[in-house]
């Protein structure tokens, strides 16, 4: 199901961009007679699409400043995260489009004083944004390796927030160096506005593409829990919470698995903020009360 950010993104997404075989260091071909991307569509000027990009992530990180006011972290945390992971990702694809034109010693060097800097700890700050495997997807097209550069395009077409419309950013390649390094610096400006409030929490895990659907990460964790796996349960069930927080039974199972690894304060966490969002929850309204006899068990809850 398409949820609130896939109906903002879905405003002003069609972009358009194309291939190149050059390595890096070369500068990279500029004739605009092929503009058509393996990824789908080609729009025929996409002078806009980047100021509309950032417009939209800004509306979603005005969700989290909402929801932060709220007192909902976990919910903020969602838009804060998929603001970020989105942002960071276009900015980390400016600059491997720019180190392909010839800027930098290397990408590493080049791109040093970016905060996040490769596509799989760009996808663990939200898997659910499909823009690190599109993007990733896209300079692997640039430089001639179409097969895998179709099968990361595919993967990011499946994804609950990839536009309806579809992406095309083919024509960042055609831009000039200078134009580059304008929307380079935008976009760290917008990095700092989103990291500003939220910093994320990253364990450099290797990317598994599927974490982007709730029901696999939701699988896998009642995998581990039959395994009293309960540490990375914990971890899948948080995952879950950061891709889809409208998704009530998610809720329950990150406070068990809170329950299981003896953090009872996460636990307490998760039973209010999901009892705030999904009140008539039977889980989580059975847990607060075990929550409140234990309490009462050793004197510290009085009606």
């Amino acid at each position: 199901m398409k949820r609130i950010t896939a109906l903002l993104l879905s405003l002003a997404m069609t972009f358009g961009l194309c291939s190149c075989d050059k390595a890096p260091g070369d500068v990279l071909d500029t004739d605009e007679t092929n503009k058509e991307s393996v990824s789908g569509k080609a729009e025929e000027s996409g002078d806009t699409s980047c100021a509309d990009f950032m417009e939209i992530m800004r509306e979603i990180k005005s969700y989290g400043d909402r929801t932060a006011e709220l007192e909902l972290p976990v919910n903020s945390e969602y838009y804060y995260s998929f603001a970020g992971a989105s942002t960071s990702a276009l900015r980390y694809a400016v600059e491997y489009i720019l180190w392909l034109k010839g800027e930098g010693e290397s990408l590493a060097q080049f791109t040093a004083n970016s905060l996040y800097k490769d596509w799989s700890t760009i996808a663990e700050i939200n898997y659910a944004s499909p823009y690190p495997c599109y993007f990733e997807g896209m300079l692997l097209e640039v430089q001639g390796r179409y097969e895998e550069a179709l099968e990361l395009y595919a993967n990011a077409s499946v994804m609950d927030m990839f536009p309806e419309g579809g992406l095309d950013f083919y024509y960042l390649k055609y831009m000039t160096v200078e134009a580059l390094y304008d929307l380079r610096d935008d976009l760290r400006a917008l990095e700092d506005e989103i990291y500003s409030a939220y910093r994320p929490r990253l364990t450099g895990r290797e990317w598994d593409k599927y974490l982007f659907d709730d029901e696999y990460i939701m699988a896998v964790w009642k995998e581990l829990m039959d395994a009293s796996d309960f540490e990375n349960a914990l971890w899948y069930a948080k995952q879950a919470l950061k891709v889809n927080p409208f998704n009530e039974s998610s809720w329950s199972s990150a406070a068990l698995s809170a329950v299981y690894t003896q953090d009872w304060e996460q636990a307490g966490a998760y039973i209010d903020e999901g009892l705030t969002v999904f009140p008539e929850d039977e889980v989580l309204n059975g847990l607060k009360q075990m929550f409140i006899d234990a309490a009462k068990g050793v004197g510290l809850w009085t009606e």
